[in-house]
């Protein structure tokens, strides 16, 4: 019988890459995923319900005591491209460095995000086999192309809302352990996000009378373009 650290390392193998360009991502490479995780992790896909959602996103539900009230545990499949030759270590080999408790795992999407992904079914497989019933049912949604569109996570978004599933509570991947980042903080320190980072996308026009080169105005359209870009830097989101 594999070990969970094995199990890690032949789904880290598999190099489920997202490309902005979807006629570049090697859809296989998806599928062999869906299929390895359901001969790794058997009671997740034999006692969950599981549908594909938007071609490759994968929703899990875990029926609890109720229906109500749901929790959410999310990651993603997919990681993003990489050059080999910027590595010291083969990107998708999981080459383990180091022995003991220094031994690290080297390979594309170790953290972000298989490392959640594993985690999750690792924890659920373990409950299954201890006969764990949750109090409140629970979701598994592992998007597949969280690294470029997103819409597999939206697609799984837009489902259990037509179902009327309001989560009590959704957990997504967070930031990692880090040394040296909080001030006065000397221990190293798991980054918990409580919220997510907004998005907003401008476009800045700047008018200009023509005229000619020889004589140029004292403020140019270029010189206000870049003042207001300042304006916007000095004054980011609270």
């Amino acid at each position: 019988m594999s070990t969970p650290i094995e199990r890690f390392r032949e789904i880290l193998r598999i190099p489920t890459v997202s490309h902005v360009d979807e006629s570049l991502v090697d859809t296989v490479a998806f599928d062999l995923l869906h299929d390895t995780i359901a001969r790794l992790y058997p009671r997740v896909h034999d006692e969950l319900e599981r549908e594909v959602v938007a071609g490759h996103a994968l929703l899990y539900r875990w029926r609890g005591t109720t229906p109500e009230r749901p929790l959410v545990l999310m990651a993603h499949q997919d990681v993003v491209p990489v050059d080999p030759t910027e590595w010291r270590h083969p990107p998708f080999a999981a080459e383990i460095s180091g022995e003991g408790a220094d031994a690290e795992i080297h390979a594309r999407g170790a953290i972000d995000d298989k490392g959640a992904l594993v985690a999750i079914l690792e924890a659920v497989e373990v409950a299954l086999a201890d006969g764990v019933v949750p109090a409140h049912d629970v979701y598994l949604a592992f998007g597949h192309n969280e690294e470029t569109a997103g819409d597999g996570a939206r697609a799984i978004a837009t489902v259990l809302q037509e179902r009327g599933i309001r989560p009590a509570l959704v957990l997504d991947e967070g930031g990692a352990v880090v040394e040296g980042v909080l001030p006065g903080v000397g221990v190293p320190t798991a980054m918990v996000g409580v919220a997510e980072r907004g998005v907003m996308t401008l476009t800045l026009t700047v008018h200009q009378a023509g005229g000619h080169a020889s004589t140029p105005p004292s403020f140019p359209a270029p010189a206000r373009l870049a003042r207001a870009i300042g304006r916007l830097h000095r004054h980011p989101f609270p």
